[in-house]
């Protein structure tokens, strides 16, 4: 039953209504919640108005009388009884206050003796006390000395009347002034009107909100004048202590209330775990806070005893729906369990089940109609699915055949590492698919070391083909290779015979002497390679011809390099420059280059792997959508001895130049007079660079030198304007004027005297000089 459409269907029904019954009820809950405490805030307003226009009503009467004795005073004179008498009446007659003092300033008090009667009311009686007595000590009370610095009328901060009426009060203090025969404005004195903080206390606590609510008032200072337990009468707000009202909280709201604005905050309640609420506005006639607190929980009980009631009769309803859903699924799906019981017989492999009559034309019906028709069809498939598998695991095993053929084709079978005396090499082909289209070949030939890596259009079995029929003819045609270009010509013609499905390879192929380092090679539309050199990584310029196998009689034009010990030779297929990301970006020669740089320092095998590596984090979860091969040559020089400088042609360039061949020579222990010699064929060459080829003094003039068995060798490389001097310069006549001398003719006089031969040519955008001097033999005789 616990895995049943019936159960299921019972439990998400059930569960269904029970989420839209709560959904509706917490909806319920939060807008009738809003509502009461909207209607709490609303009374809480009601409220407070009252009490506090009952309030301020009251102040404003003690304020008017304290105002009416001070005027009384500014124009007539009373005799000391007489002014008692007037205290006495008027707290005889005022219930609103408390006590009420004249004091009059000593200075113009008759006899200049203080003068400071006080009459309150108590227990119904009117008592006298004089506040000139020394515990009194009325000139130093803030209510008699702050409103003459001020020169208004105003009311103190809360204190114990030490001297007079023994309670803590608040003072309403008016100043009294007269004017004397001279026409100036004296002190007289301070009218006085009290107010008992007990008197306060029972007319805030007329706010109701609830059982726990109480009123607030605080003076203008913070000092508490009325609370709800009465404990913090007189200390400042700032050492009340409620749970999760910080000081902060409590600044805020006291100084939006001392700027005439009403606040509102909740916070935890002290005694208990719920929550209340604040509300503080301000006195108008005193400038004091004024407000109420009140516990949410009181005001939303009716509320919870709501949600109780709903929640017992939602409970009935579900228990209610449970029952009719599971009647009702049991019916509907007893069809289904039937079905199901022959399904299972059926995925046993046990296709002659048979399966419940359909009755009706509901989808039950429909569905076991739908069984049949399948039961019958499976069996059919079944027979030609085995059909299918036998063919497929055939092909299978030829494609795994053919692959390991086909990476037999390549040397190491796909993966090689190769070390030999002055370079080191490493290539890898990784198919996209079993069997794939890339391709690299490589052989040697004495100090000529071949290699070629190709890219056949397509991928998988075509692809693999014309690439076996690739390799094949390149090495071939590579055992009587003349030239790169003439090679690569021969190879497209012979690759474009028959080739009705138009198929074709790009191919880099290149020849390597491994002596001196000079490379030439071809391109049939073959990604350009990128070379490390010097902390560097730059895409090598080439001229390339079409790719191979498209149409015949093509001309394929020749480059070379000049390798030097230490370069890196990186030759690749599309496959990894234009491998794409999950967010379609593709890897790009950039990121390419910038690998082969950050693996400068690492062994070719483990530079290589870092690519592939590189190229795989960069594809991700995207599958490798085309064949990848990476070839990488370290070249690292001859047997012969071998030096090369690039000089800037600046100042004192033949001066640099003849230092460093000095320099190169005599560590190879050479004669002095081939020394200078060559010296003066190198100044020569220089000069001329420096005076002609076109340069600045920021472009560089490269030499190299190599020592061989029976001859000096010269090379000179710069980027000058395309000039042969040697077929091109003019010779002076013997025994001319130096002054009749063409550009270049002393020059070639000098080279072609001092060496025993010249060889000029143009490699791309450099002019490249070779000359040679041959050696002595050991008996000191030219050889």
């Amino acid at each position: 039953m616990g895995k049943s459409i019936a159960t299921r269907l019972i439990a998400l029904l059930t569960l269904s209504a029970a989420l839209i019954i709560g959904t509706g009820m917490l909806l319920d809950y939060r807008v009738s919640r809003e509502e009461i405490l909207q209607r709490l805030s609303e009374q809480a307003v009601v409220e407070t108005e009252v009490v506090v226009r009952d309030m301020e009503n009251w102040l404003n009467g003690i304020e008017a009388t304290t105002r009416l004795m001070a005027r009384i005073l500014e124009q007539r004179e009373y005799s000391r009884n007489g002014l008692k008498d007037m205290l006495r009446d008027v707290v005889a007659n005022n219930d609103e206050i408390f006590g009420a003092a004249i004091a009059l300033n000593p200075d113009l008090a008759s006899g200049g003796r203080p003068f400071a009667p006080y009459y309150y009311s108590r227990d119904g009686q009117v008592h006298f006390t004089d506040l000139a007595n020394r515990q009194a000590r009325y000139t130093e009370q803030p209510w008699f000395t702050v409103p003459l610095e001020r020169g208004e009328a105003l009311w103190s901060e809360p204190y114990f009347d030490t001297g007079g009426g023994e309670v803590n009060m608040t003072t309403f203090s008016v100043p009294v002034y007269r004017v004397d025969s001279e026409g100036r404005r004296q002190i007289y004195g301070v009218v006085t009107a009290d107010v008992t903080l007990d008197a306060l206390h029972a007319v805030l606590q007329q706010l109701h909100l609830g059982a726990s609510s109480y009123g607030l008032l605080f003076s203008r200072e913070g000092m508490v004048m009325s609370t709800g337990s009465g404990r913090s009468i007189m200390q400042h707000y700032t050492d009340l202590h409620y749970k999760g009202l910080d000081l902060d909280s409590w600044r805020r709201i006291f100084q939006r209330a001392l700027q005439g604005q009403t606040s509102t905050m909740d916070f935890p309640c002290p005694e208990s775990e719920d929550r209340c609420t604040i509300r503080l506005g301000q006195l108008q006639t005193t400038g004091w806070p004024i407000g109420v607190s009140f516990r949410q929980q009181e005001v939303l009980s009716p509320l919870h005893t709501y949600t109780l009631k709903t929640l017992a009769i939602s409970a009935v309803t579900l228990l209610l729906l449970a029952l009719v859903v599971y009647l009702l699924t049991s019916r509907l799906t007893r069809p289904l369990q039937e079905l199901t019981r022959a399904t299972e017989q059926i995925a046993r492999g046990n296709l002659d089940t048979p399966l419940p009559k359909a009755q009706g034309e509901d989808e039950v019906a429909r569905l076991v109609e739908s069984f049949s028709t399948m039961n019958r069809s499976l069996k059919g498939y079944i027979d030609d699915l085995a059909a299918a598998t036998a063919s497929r695991s055939r092909i299978e095993g030829e494609l795994a055949a053919a692959r390991e053929i086909q990476m037999s084709m390549l040397p190491g079978d796909g993966d090689i590492l190769l070390t030999e005396p002055g370079f080191e090499l490493w290539a890898r082909v990784t198919p996209a698919r079993t069997v794939g289209g890339d391709l690299y070949t490589l052989f040697r030939q004495g100090e000529q070391f071949y290699f070629a890596v190709g890219d056949v259009s397509d991928k998988g079995v075509p692809a693999a083909l014309f690439m076996a029929r690739a390799i094949s003819l390149i090495q071939q045609l590579s055992l009587t290779m003349s030239s790169p270009e003439r090679t690569m010509a021969e190879l497209n013609n012979a690759l474009e015979r028959n080739n009705q499905n138009c198929m074709f390879v790009t191919l880099f192929l290149g020849v390597l002497n491994l002596r001196d380092g000079a490379l030439r090679f071809a391109s049939a539309g073959h990604t350009a390679p990128s070379l490390l050199r010097d902390g560097s990584v730059q895409v090598v310029a080439q001229d390339t011809g079409p790719a191979l196998g498209l149409a015949a009689d093509q001309d394929y034009p020749g480059n070379t390099l000049q390798l030097l010990p230490g370069d890196r030779l990186a030759v690749y297929t599309d496959g990894i420059d234009e491998a794409f990301s999950p967010e379609e970006e593709m890897f790009g020669t950039a990121r390419f280059n910038a690998e082969l740089l950050a693996q400068a320092q690492s062994p070719v095998a483990q530079a290589g792997a870092a690519v592939f590596d590189a190229v795989a984090e960069h594809a991700g979860t995207r599958a490798q959508s085309d064949d990848i091969t990476l070839l990488l040559v370290q070249y690292a020089g001859g047997d012969e001895p071998m030096s090369s400088e690039s000089f800037h042609l600046g100042s004192a360039l033949t001066t640099r130049v003849q230092q460093w061949l000095q320099d190169v020579m005599r560590g190879w222990d050479l004669p002095s007079t081939l020394i200078t010699e060559l010296c003066l064929v190198a100044e020569e060459i220089a000069s001329n660079t420096q005076k002609y080829a076109g340069l600045s003094a920021e472009d560089r003039l490269e030499l190299m030198l190599i020592l061989r068995d029976n001859a000096l060798v010269l090379k000179a490389r710069d980027r000058g304007v395309a000039f042969n001097p040697l077929s091109e310069g003019k010779r002076a006549p013997l025994g001319a004027d130096i002054d009749a001398a063409e550009i270049g003719g002393l020059g070639v006089h000098l080279i072609v005297q001092l060496t025993d031969r010249q060889r000029y040519r143009r490699d791309g955008e450099y002019n490249i000089l070779r000359v040679e001097r041959d050696l002595p033999d050991q008996s000191g005789q030219q050889p």
